[in-house]
């Protein structure tokens, strides 16, 4: 198998804020510029269907929904925090991950937009998981970031995947 066909195959769930739409938009917009790169394993937790019902409380199904997504699909749970948004949702997936998913959390990245204003306590969750994170400017950036980080992890993983 070539490089190409291994870029395929890396699962990478990108998780983030969806509310405003403007902000789910700029990670759609990330999964995009990815699988360009021929990156094809590119989802949000959004496009995994509902098919199968982890809860008939709706709050419940999406944070399960969530949680079975970076347990069990992911190979490269990438967290992302923007200026403008409601990060709490991707900040609870985030804690998540550095306390259940120790293995998780050394293929994970956190990217933070620039000038937000991030809790110690987040960033020593952070530190103790040993996750990598990066700050960015813009989206052009943002997407070069994650595809340097999905590239190491592909290096990483290259006989697994």
């Amino acid at each position: 198998m070539d490089l190409n066909q291994h870029k395929r195959r890396l699962h990478v769930l990108i998780l983030g804020p969806y509310r405003p739409k403007s902000q789910l938009r700029r990670l759609e917009v990330l999964r995009d510029c990815l699988t360009a790169r021929n990156f094809e394993g590119i989802n949000l937790v959004k496009n995994f269907p509902d098919r199968e019902k982890f809860s008939d409380d709706v709050d419940e199904h999406f944070t399960k929904k969530s949680r079975f997504c970076i347990n069990s699909w992911a190979h490269v749970p990438m967290f992302v925090f923007f200026k403008v948004a409601d990060n709490l949702g991707v900040n609870t997936e985030l804690i998540y991950t550095c306390a259940n998913l120790p293995d998780k959390g050394k293929h994970a990245v956190v990217f933070f937009e620039k000038g937000l204003n991030i809790s110690s306590q987040v960033k020593g969750s952070i530190k103790i998981a040993r996750i990598s994170y990066e700050t960015f400017d813009n989206d052009k950036e943002l997407c070069d970031l994650a595809f340097g980080h999905c590239l190491k992890i592909l290096d990483r993983l290259f006989y697994y995947v």
